[in-house]
């Protein structure tokens, strides 16, 4: 190994590990292929605990206690309740509607309903008092009353440990319901009828008596009516009407009175009295005076003075002219008598006025105690009158109350159990099962250090990454036993397994600057594939024609020994470094041959023999006729002695069982193997399982071994 290798190295590890710490250009992005890459690898563990989650609740609902719950409905007639009450109206109804519901709700479930449905059902017989308490708290617990929607309709539902059960409490919660309001509305009506009833016979009492005050106090007071202050106002209003008209006809009377005085007093004869003027008796006697004037007139121009003519003729004039005085005498006298009339009745109206008067100030006086005696008399009779039709309705109601609510629907016998609910308890477990599975599985794979992708290989260690051997079952070969892989190779030389160790040869050949001679095989922990992997290249070494030798260094586990079964008393490499044997290196000189130096001595070796000078000088002596030497090295953890032995090899490959090892120890392991002293190649996946390898990453040729196995003939194509 030369300078420039190691620079190379150097760099090539510098790169692997910035972009290994580098973010990905993937992060930003959804990566719907990782997670449905995480579900496929990770099915059998979430489908694992999805099914004990599933046997778990399955043996959980099998052993738990039946629960069967009956339903019965109701609806309530909220009009029901006012049924029979005085005063009740639509509207009152339609205002208590809605807390009427919430009322009905909380009476079922009250106590009272509870130890009245225990009463009937006798489930309280022979019960302490804590264990009926116990009771009925349970009862209350499982039952359950609600409205259904917006309407009038009650649910009521009741849990039970058997069917039957259910069914009966259920229908006698029903039963009860209806029966107590029903009962609770007749023994109301009853009592609201007692009450009515004692109190009537008071209310009637107080009405007459207050009546008969009232009578007693008009009579004494001479209120005949409750209209006689009205009619005396109305009395007094009519006699001044009276007094004024009569006041002015006194008064018109007595100035014609005294105009016809005072024309007589002045020398006339009454002709000139107006109302002789009017009269129409004087009018006749003037037209007879007149007649009678003329026609002594004329017999007093025809005949002497004691003329009989004349002197009857002069005797009729003066009779008529007698007359109209007598009539203007009784004219005046009239006129007289009626200013008389007319004083007389002023005086009348005036008196009488003044007595109505005087009535009407008694009358108000009175009348303020007859309101008062009226309002409480007409207040005893409005109560009396109201507890009466209040009376006669609590009487029509008797006998026609009707419960607050009817039964819709009674409660039928359950069929099957409201719990557990054997299918939506399962679906649940599934969903639950596969969601811990989920957990579960993201765990394991926080968890999971084993190295799986050629990315983590180079990313996590900063180690070239060589190749991935497949899992010989993975690609269905024949061969049985520890020698599977070399069945493999041998018989099908141009199959996946074959060309997988190719691909192990090429990419450690370009790994180092020219062709390592002596290439090493080693790994972090035992039981990571390390020995079959050695066996494997060293055939294909040999296949491809070059002389090729491979050395068992294991001391302990003597790997190849057993994989070739050699025998324990033919001489080994322990009797080749003691110097106790000989190799013989003409052998089958000239032909292809694949030699192999296992471990064959019994007995327990030193390991100063394989680290020694003694192992060196047998490399160098094995340079000299191998085209390549392969050393199957033990572990490098628990073995000291591997990283001397590495120290001495051209190239050292690091088997990392697939899925198994741990990053972490194959990072201690290659810290072990420091670069300025041991050479290594790179890393490769060992025993990948190809059915699997699809799970992963992208970049490993494997990941697409479905779309090319059939390239693989698994023939010699010489044959063909």
């Amino acid at each position: 190994m030369n300078s420039n290798s190691i620079v190379v190295s150097d760099v090539r590890s510098n790169i692997i590990s910035a972009l290994g710490q580098a973010p990905s250009d993937r992060q930003d992005r959804l990566d719907i292929d990782g997670t449905v890459a995480f579900f496929r690898r990770r099915a059998g563990l979430i489908l694992a605990v999805a099914l004990a989650v599933v046997a778990i609740a399955l043996v959980a609902v099998m052993t738990m206690q039946r629960t069967y719950r009956a339903s019965a409905r109701v609806m309530l007639t909220p009009d029901a309740s006012a049924a029979g009450q005085a005063g009740s109206t639509q509207a009152d109804q339609a205002a208590i509607s809605n807390q009427l519901v919430d009322t009905q709700v909380e009476i079922i479930t009250s106590l009272d309903m509870v130890q009245r449905v225990a009463s009937a059902l006798h489930l309280a017989d022979g019960l302490s008092e804590a264990g009926r308490e116990e009771l009925y708290a349970g009862m209350q617990h499982n039952l359950s009353a609600q409205r259904t929607g917006e309407s009038y309709a009650l649910e009521l539902t009741y849990d039970a440990n058997s069917p039957e059960r259910a069914r009966d409490v259920v229908n006698a919660f029903v039963s009860q319901f209806t029966q107590w309001q029903l009962r609770a509305d007749q023994n109301r009506n009853v009592e609201a009828r007692q009450i009515v009833e004692g109190k009537l016979e008071k209310l009637q009492a107080q009405a007459q008596a207050d009546t008969q005050a009232l009578q007693y106090y008009r009579i004494a007071n001479n209120l005949l009516s409750t209209s006689g202050a009205s009619l005396t106002e109305q009395e007094i209003s009519n006699y001044e009407q009276q007094v004024a008209m009569a006041k002015a006809q006194s008064a018109e009377d007595q100035a014609r009175v005294n105009t016809a005085l005072s024309q007589l007093r002045s020398g006339s004869n009454g002709d000139d009295v107006g109302e002789a003027l009017s009269s129409p008796v004087i009018g006749n006697l003037r037209v007879q005076e007149a007649d009678l004037a003329g026609k002594v007139a004329n017999l007093s121009s025809r005949y002497g003075a004691n003329h009989p003519e004349l002197i009857r003729a002069r005797s009729q004039l003066q009779e008529v002219r007698d007359q109209i005085q007598n009539e203007i005498t009784r004219v005046i006298s009239n006129l007289r008598a009626k200013s008389d009339v007319s004083s007389q009745r002023l005086a009348s109206l005036t008196a009488s006025l003044g007595v109505a008067r005087g009535k009407l100030s008694q009358n108000n006086a009175a009348m303020v105690g007859l309101n008062d005696l009226e309002r409480k008399a007409d207040a005893s009779q409005a109560i009396y009158d109201t507890y009466l039709g209040s009376y006669k309705q609590l009487l029509a109601a008797e006998g026609a109350e009707r419960p607050s609510a009817r039964v819709l629907s009674w409660a039928s016998l359950p069929i099957s159990p409201v719990s557990p609910n054997v299918k939506l308890d399962l679906a649940l477990a599934t969903v639950i099962g596969l969601g811990l599975g989920i957990v579960v599985a993201y765990v394991f794979e926080g968890v999971f250090h084993g190295v799986t992708t050629p990315e983590e290989i180079e990313t996590q260690t900063g180690q070239t990454f060589l190749a991935s051997i497949p899992l010989r079952e993975s690609i269905m070969a024949s061969g049985k036993g520890r020698s599977q892989a070399l069945a493999t190779v041998n018989d099908e030389p141009y199959g996946a397994f074959s060309e997988a160790l190719r691909g192990l040869a090429v990419a450690v050949d370009q790994a180092v600057d020219g062709k390592p001679q002596v290439v090493a095989v080693t790994s972090a922990l035992p039981n990571e594939g390390k020995t079959m992997l050695s066996c494997c290249l060293a055939h294909i070494y040999a296949t491809s024609g070059m002389r090729t030798i491979l050395i068992d260094c294991d001391l302990r586990r003597r790997g190849i020994s057993r994989l070739l079964k050699r025998s324990i008393e033919l001489p080994g490499l322990i009797e080749v470094l003691n110097g106790s044997a000989q190799l013989n290196f003409e052998q089958k000189s000239g032909e292809t041959v694949f030699w192999t130096l296992p471990v064959s001595s019994s007995e327990v070796i030193n390991d100063h023999l394989i680290s020694g000078p003694q192992f060196a000088e047998l490399i160098k002596t094995l340079r000299l006729h191998f085209d390549r030497i392969v050393l199957d090295l033990p572990p490098v953890l628990p073995i000291a002695y591997t990283r001397v032995l590495a120290g001495r090899a051209d190239a050292v490959i690091v088997a990392a069982h697939w899925r198994k090892t741990s990053v972490f120890a194959l990072k201690a392991a290659l810290s072990r193997l420091p670069r300025e002293h041991v050479h290594v190649a790179g890393v490769a996946l060992n025993q990948v399982d190809l059915r699997r390898r699809s799970f992963f990453g992208k970049l490993d040729p494997t990941f697409y071994y479905q779309k090319y196995q059939d390239y693989y003939t698994y023939s010699n194509p010489s044959a063909s």
